[in-house]
C-alpha cells in the first residue's frame, strides 16, 4: 500500500496525562491532540485494540503504533506477527508502527527477526519505535532494511547519540518534554558532523538522567518534573504507582539548576565541570 513520502522523524515528546488529585483525567488541561495515535498495549486481540485502531482512522490520525500483548505473551515471531496483523487490518488506510519495549512487555522476540518479511504480512508497516538498549538488534534492523525506507525511532533517551550513529531517523521519549531543546542541539551538532559537541550534549543529558535513575525514576517522577518545569500541575499517577516524594522533586530541581539546562553555554568549549 502506498503512503505519502512523509517519514516520521525528529523528536517526539511522549505526552504526560494531567490528572486531578482523585485520579481522574483533568480534561481542562487537555493537550492539543496529536494526530499520530499510539495504542498503549493490551492482553490480546479483541481487548479493544481493533476498536482503537478503527477510532484512530475515523478521527484522522496519521498512523497507529502498537506494543506486544503483555499478559498472555506471544512466544514466537509468527504469533506476534499474526497479532499485529489483526490490529493493522482494522485501520488498513493508516501507516502502522510497532513499539518494541521488551523490558515492560516481557516479549523478548528480537525486532530484527520481526522485521524480516514483515511487509508481506503487514503491507501498511512503516516503522519501529525501539525502546531497548540492545544496539546490535537495533543496528541490524536498520542495516537489513535499508531499501524499505522505514522510520527507525529510538526510545532510550540517554543512548540516542549511539542510535543516531546506527541510523536512527528520530526518537520518542518522555525527557524530550523538558530536555528537548538540548537534545535538538545534539541532533544539530550530529548533522553538522561536530561529533565532539554532540557527545558533550549527550554526556550532559546523561548526567541528569543518571542522577534521577539512582533516586528512582519512572512515570511518577516524570510527572513531578513536568509539573516543576512547566508550572502546570500534572497531578498524581494512577494506582498502583505512588506520587513522587518531595525529596525527589527538590533533588531533581537542584540537579537541573546545577547542570544549567537553561543555557548550555559552556558546552562548545567542552566545559562540563559545572554539571558534575
Amino acid at each position: 500500500m502506498a503512503f505519502p513520502k512523509k517519514k516520521l522523524q525528529g523528536l517526539v515528546a511522549a505526552t504526560i496525562t494531567p490528572m486531578t488529585e482523585n485520579g481522574e483525567w483533568h480534561n481542562r488541561r487537555r493537550p492539543v491532540p496529536e494526530r499520530l495515535r499510539a495504542s498503549p498495549g493490551c492482553r490480546g486481540v479483541g481487548d479493544k485494540r481493533e476498536g482503537q485502531a478503527q477510532h484512530a482512522a475515523e478521527i484522522g490520525a496519521d498512523g497507529i503504533a502498537v506494543i506486544a500483548p503483555f499478559f498472555l505473551k506471544p512466544w514466537t515471531k509468527d504469533i506476534l506477527i499474526n497479532f499485529l496483523k489483526e490490529v493493522a487490518a482494522a485501520a488498513p488506510a493508516l501507516p502502522f508502527y510497532y513499539y518494541h519495549i521488551p523490558a515492560l512487555t516481557g516479549v523478548k522476540i528480537r525486532a530484527e527477526e520481526l522485521l524480516d518479511g514483515i511487509l508481506d504480512k503487514i503491507p501498511t508497516f512503516q516503522g519501529l519505535k525501539f525502546s531497548d538498549t540492545d544496539l546490535l538488534d537495533f543496528g541490524q534492523c536498520v542495516d537489513q532494511n535499508r531499501q524499505q525506507q522505514f522510520a527507525f525511532l529510538f526510545g532510550v533517551d540517554e543512548q540516542l547519540l549511539s542510535a543516531l550513529v546506527m541510523g536512527a531517523t528520530g526518537a520518542v521519549g518522555s525527557t524530550y518534554n523538558y530536555l528537548g531543546k538540548k537534545t535538538n542541539q545534539m541532533l544539530e551538532a550530529f548533522e553538522q558532523k561536530d561529533f565532539s559537541l554532540a557527545l558533550n550534549y549527550q554526556f550532559c543529558i546523561q548526567r541528569f538522567i543518571n542522577f534521577v535513575v539512582k533516586l528512582g525514576f519512572g512515570v511518577s517522577q516524570t510527572k513531578a518534573i513536568m509539573t516543576l518545569v512547566s508550572g502546570i500541575p500534572m497531578g498524581p499517577p494512577r494506582l498502583p504507582l505512588q506520587k513522587a516524594s518531595r525529596e525527589f522533586t527538590d533533588s531533581a530541581e537542584a540537579k537541573l539548576k546545577s547542570l544549567d539546562f537553561l543555557s548550555f553555554t559552556d558546552l562548545k568549549d567542552g566545559n562540563l565541570e559545572a554539571g558534575s
